[in-house]
């Protein structure tokens, strides 16, 4: 869009918006993060001037270009990005809701991961409980879309980690793709969401099988780095989790998965070992 183009919604007729949504859509790939909220709010704009069927189409190829902002380093974007991504959920439509499950399904882990957001820098603080709020408003959003009233339970009791065993009980094939978004979190400069990735892992790391230990060696050279990290807490989770990792890895189980695995070093160790709470994962 040319510097002298305003993305203001009062100096464009909706019509003539909706023509833009290629346009606005691309502005979400600058490094401007005041330039990507304009074109959030704006698209919403252009999305509420078309018929339904159009934004039904349109709210597909939005949540694509979207996805990765619900993890953004600016909270100001986080928020406007998830709020846009659940009022999307309201707009498909049809055979528009085959294609919008792709992307539902790769918001859920971070949404359920960012709900231990606690939005350090100062100068976002107010917007804390705000994030919050907003991610649960979305999971449960997006547990409606799915029509799936277990995890919707599980998230209006705002329990985090049932709602992720849920999906990934539900959801076996997809562990390593959950996998994959959750290692970003481990770099994330907030304690909380570093914790609450380690958990997750150890999560879903018990629906690989014994082909994946490529991918279980890269996780615990990936965990291996926070056994240094500046928290003691993260820094004992993370050797917990390798621990348990490495037994699967090392002594796999003849036809059994790695949450049998678990269950066998579980019952091994006495109560007081620190194993324990690595291997329950709560």
């Amino acid at each position: 869009m040319g510097e002298s183009r305003s993305l203001s919604v009062p100096e464009f007729h909706v019509g003539k918006l909706q023509r833009l949504l290629p346009e606005v859509l691309e502005q979400l790939q600058e490094v401007d993060r005041d330039i990507i909220a304009e074109a959030i709010t704006v698209l919403k704009n252009i999305l509420a001037g078309m018929d339904r069927q159009s934004a039904s189409r349109a709210a597909v190829q939005v949540a694509e270009k979207l996805l990765p902002f619900i993890d953004d380093v600016s909270s100001r974007l986080r928020v406007l990005s998830i709020s846009l991504f659940k009022h999307l959920l309201e707009l498909v439509r049809g055979l528009n809701r085959r294609r919008m499950k792709v992307h539902v399904l790769q918001s859920l882990v971070p949404l359920l991961l960012l709900v231990h957001d606690e939005c350090p820098n100062v100068s976002q603080l107010a917007l804390a409980p705000l994030v919050l709020q907003v991610c649960w408003d979305t999971l449960s959003s997006a547990a409606e879309f799915l029509k799936w009233h277990q995890l919707g339970g599980f998230i209006q009791r705002k329990d985090t980690w049932q709602s992720c065993d849920c999906l990934l009980t539900r959801y076996k094939g997809r562990a390593n793709n959950f996998l994959c978004q959750t290692m970003a979190f481990l770099e994330n400069p907030q304690t909380p969401l570093r914790q609450a990735a380690i958990r997750f892992i150890g999560l879903a790391a018990r629906q690989l099988d014994q082909r994946s230990q490529d991918k279980l060696d890269a996780i615990c050279n990936d965990l291996k780095g926070l056994q240094q990290d500046s928290n003691s807490s993260v820094q004992s989770l993370a050797s917990q989790t390798i621990f348990i990792l490495e037994a699967f890895k090392n002594h796999p189980p003849a036809h059994s998965s790695l949450w049998t695995c678990f269950h066998r070093i579980r019952t091994m160790c006495t109560k007081e070992s620190p194993v324990i709470e690595a291997a329950q994962l709560p």
